[in-house]
């Protein structure tokens, strides 16, 4: 769709922008889905060791140092984080529950400039009594569900997300939409499920350019229902149109049609704050200005790699690199110093063909537009010594 040349967040009380930490505190899961990748870049390895906890702990002091120097050129109101802690499985890791004290402790020194939530992803296969100690020390859930599991495996995801309705806690059920036919019909099931329950859900497609992960029309049309259902009605019959022209193909890779947010956030498009929508028909930003940086963090605990994103891993160079690594957390931590104080901070400008998570940072496809965007989260230009 050529006709889009700015995303945004949309203008709604309820979506404040955050800056989100991913915090991949171990590669290790109970689970091996086929369509997550493997690797020290994948989704999980389970042929790796949990990382030790004093190493976990020195961690979040560097996570909290790092984000308080952003959140001190954001506009009061948008200065909330999100920590979240996931893995592999985040849960599986055996120092948890001190990891996740340590995260609330650490914080009280800066809890006046910043307001932190705590969330975790996670695929709740958790037993009772982890499940009840790890609860009441996170703020929100995501709850991935997965179509593979063994049956018990999801009799156990659905117990522990109603213990979490029962406790009053935040969250959401993320249901990968598996494309093989029955697991498919087992992901409508689970949707169901969170129907009759009352409970918040998001169907996301699996984010894969392999041929074998496409979705056929049928459920392509499915997964449109979905987001049409999300966006406001005054705006329903117009974003109907717009995303009724993709997906037309036999076999469908959705990533390659366009995205919604993984968390479901609202998106505003051509910088207009009254569109609201809640999948981009778009796909591709390279060369587009973009503010992943300002938003994310991610922290791989397993080798200390540290990226603007777990996904985008652009650094503030333009190259797809590390930002530094934990071992040298003072040299990053001097670096963004330097760049805040004096106007110097880059832009990043997109080099990959996909994007997957930072798709929800507000990017343009050109300087003009980037600087209107981002003037909404930042009152001090920062970027004025790099030219406009």
């Amino acid at each position: 769709m050529n006709d889009i040349t700015s995303i945004g967040f949309a203008l709604d009380p309820a979506n404040i922008p955050s800056f989100l930490i991913d915090w991949e505190v171990t590669k290790l899961c109970n689970l091996d889905c086929s369509y997550c990748t493997t690797g020290i870049a994948g989704g999980h390895d389970n042929t790796t060791n949990h990382p030790p906890v004093q190493e976990c702990l020195d961690s979040i002091d560097f996570m909290y140092q790092y984000v308080d120097q952003y959140m001190q050129h954001k506009k009061t109101s948008q200065r909330k984080v999100v920590l979240n802690v996931y893995g592999g499985e985040s849960l599986f890791h055996p120092n948890i529950v001190d990891i996740l004290v340590a995260c609330r402790e650490k914080y009280l020194q800066y809890q006046n400039n910043w307001y932190l939530t705590i969330t975790c992803t996670t695929n709740a296969i958790v037993g009772k009594t982890q499940w009840s100690r790890v609860v009441p020390l996170i703020d929100e859930f995501t709850v991935s569900y997965h179509a593979e599991s063994l049956v018990k495996q999801k009799q156990q995801y659905k117990d522990n997300v109603l213990y979490l309705k029962e406790n009053n806690k935040k969250f959401k059920c993320v249901v990968m939409m598996h494309n093989n036919l029955e697991l498919f019909q087992d992901c409508e099931g689970l949707i169901e499920f969170c129907k009759d329950n009352e409970l918040r859900y998001v169907a996301k497609p699996v984010d894969n350019e392999d041929l074998a992960w496409a979705y056929t029309s049928d459920q392509f049309d499915k997964l449109k229902t979905f987001w049409i259902n999300q966006v406001p009605t005054s705006q329903k019959l117009a974003y109907t149109k717009k995303i009724s022209q993709i997906g037309a193909n036999e076999k469908i890779l959705s990533i390659n049609e366009g995205r919604s947010c993984c968390g479901g956030r609202r998106l505003s498009l051509n910088n207009d704050l009254k569109s609201n929508v809640s999948f981009v028909p778009h796909q591709g930003f390279r060369d587009w200005y973009c503010s992943v940086n300002w938003f994310f963090l991610f922290v791989r605990q397993l080798d200390g790699a540290v990226y603007t994103n777990k996904d985008c891993m652009t650094s503030t160079t333009g190259k797809i690199e590390p930002l530094g690594q934990l071992r040298e957390s003072s040299k990053i931590l001097e670096t963004l110093q330097n760049q805040l104080d004096t106007n110097g901070m880059p832009v990043i400008q997109c080099v990959k063909d996909i994007c997957r998570c930072g798709f929800c940072a507000p990017k343009a496809n050109n300087k003009q537009d980037f600087m209107a965007l981002i003037k909404r989260n930042v009152p001090n230009n920062v970027f004025e010594q790099q030219g406009k």
